[in-house]
């Protein structure tokens, strides 16, 4: 059995969905694909893509993203529209939840993000006007995203009796960004992540740590923790930096480090 990771699928684009349906239907039957976020913000969309990967692999792992808690005018808030796609998941058999697989606990982490990146230097956060989180999640009164999530998985931050792989959409410590000099969007360190996530992973004793949302591809140590993002990314951003037009799957367990 393998374990493999992706992120930020964005299967909203047609080249996207059609590179998910390229995977081979006989590769990965006795395998495990986590999904750190960024499917879509279309629960059809969502289904159909878990439905699609759920063919291909013997066992997915899902936490939500950003754009996932993405709501319409009319719709309920951004917590309503998380509940209902953990309903999705649950139906479909898609776990959401810690879970031991053979010799390894999988453990997913709800998160969010809050300004506690600060990289040194001075940053501009101008480019935050224009931010879609900030015009289209919707959150209820008194309510603290970061907060609510890092709770939810208080009750799995717990010891672990083999190794674990921990993973979440946002992103866990500053370093696994660029300085804000090489960044086109300079204030993406002040929507990333936090210090908050990293003290979950750390109290659990994460071996492997994935993550997604800057759609900046990493596989780095930092403490004795490997730190993997494998996002898919929009087929503008693969055509930009000249990466193929292909979907790669990063193996995280079994693991030489």
């Amino acid at each position: 059995m393998t374990i493999y990771a992706i992120s930020d699928l964005h299967t909203d684009n047609r080249e996207n969905r059609e590179l998910v349906e390229q995977i081979s239907t006989t590769e990965f039957l006795n395998d495990t694909l986590l999904i750190a976020g960024d499917i879509s913000n279309k629960l059809e969309v969502i289904e159909s893509t878990l439905n699609t990967l759920q063919a291909r692999f013997k066992k997915l792992f899902f936490v939500p993203g950003n754009h996932e808690l993405w709501v319409a005018k009319d719709d309920d808030h951004s917590i309503a529209k998380f509940e209902r796609i953990l309903a999705l998941c649950s139906r479909l058999g898609i776990a959401t939840s810690p879970q031991r697989v053979e010799d390894v606990w999988i453990v997913p982490l709800f998160s969010w993000y809050e300004g506690d990146f600060y990289p040194a230097g001075n940053i501009n956060d101008s480019q935050l006007e224009g931010w879609s989180d900030f015009h289209f999640c919707q959150w209820p009164d008194q309510i603290d995203p970061l907060s609510y999530f890092l709770a939810l998985n208080r009750p799995n931050i717990r010891g672990y009796d083999r190794p674990v792989i921990s993973f979440s959409h946002f992103v866990p410590r500053l370093e696994l960004i660029p300085p804000p000099e090489v960044l086109f969007f300079k204030s993406l360190p002040l929507v990333s992540g936090s210090n908050q996530i990293e003290a979950q992973l750390r109290e659990i004793n994460s071996h492997v740590h994935l993550f997604g949302h800057t759609h900046i591809n990493r596989d780095q140590t930092i403490e004795d923790v490997r730190y993997v993002q494998n996002a898919l990314r929009y087929p503008r951003e693969r055509k930009m930096f000249g990466r193929s037009n292909r979907l790669r799957l990063t193996q995280v367990w079994p693991t030489s480090s």
